[in-house]
């Protein structure tokens, strides 16, 4: 019963965040040119995104929950964290990775900082598939750069790959 509760709230707060989200990005200033797709489309798509997804959420927790948990959990492999404790440790070391993440964005650059950062959450957290996952980090962070730089024409910082021209 108590961790019903405690999954009903977390529903309702998930819904008030993403509502904040979504004032905050209808507030986003519209610039003096116009555009088909102005600077707030994005996180106005991902603020209606959020508040849906949050909506089945709260959905499922007041009808009456997820029943198959231990289910669900052992398909993507955490059966063993399903009644688990927070691991203090583990969301400190996620939150430094972040930190170090915000503070190496500019000087390295997105493509190798968010490389790293991904490669520093695997390492910590599951190295059972470190080709996969580097895999997996290459292409989130190089091929994600290219395609915001060539595509959407969105400035990137390049950091130490601009002097390779990108």
């Amino acid at each position: 019963m108590n961790q019903n509760r405690e999954e009903r709230l977390a529903s309702l707060v998930l819904i008030l965040g993403a509502l904040a989200y979504l004032v905050g990005a209808f507030l986003i200033p519209m610039p003096t040119l116009k555009q088909q797709l102005g600077p707030d489309g994005f996180p106005k798509a991902i603020g209606l995104g959020l508040l849906v997804l949050s909506a089945i959420y709260a959905y499922q927790q007041f009808r009456g929950g997820v029943k198959d948990d231990e289910k669900r959990a052992a398909i993507i492999g955490a059966e063993g964290k399903i009644e688990g404790k927070a691991d203090l440790r583990t969301m400190g070391f996620m939150l430094a990775v972040m930190l170090g993440y915000a503070f190496l964005f500019e000087r390295l650059g997105y493509a190798i900082s968010t490389f790293l950062a991904f490669m520093a959450g695997v390492l910590y957290l599951d190295r059972r598939h470190l080709v996969r996952d580097g895999v997996i980090a290459i292409i989130a962070s190089f091929v994600l750069y290219y395609i915001f730089s060539v595509f959407l024409r969105v400035q990137l910082p390049a950091g130490p790959l601009s002097y390779l021209g990108f």
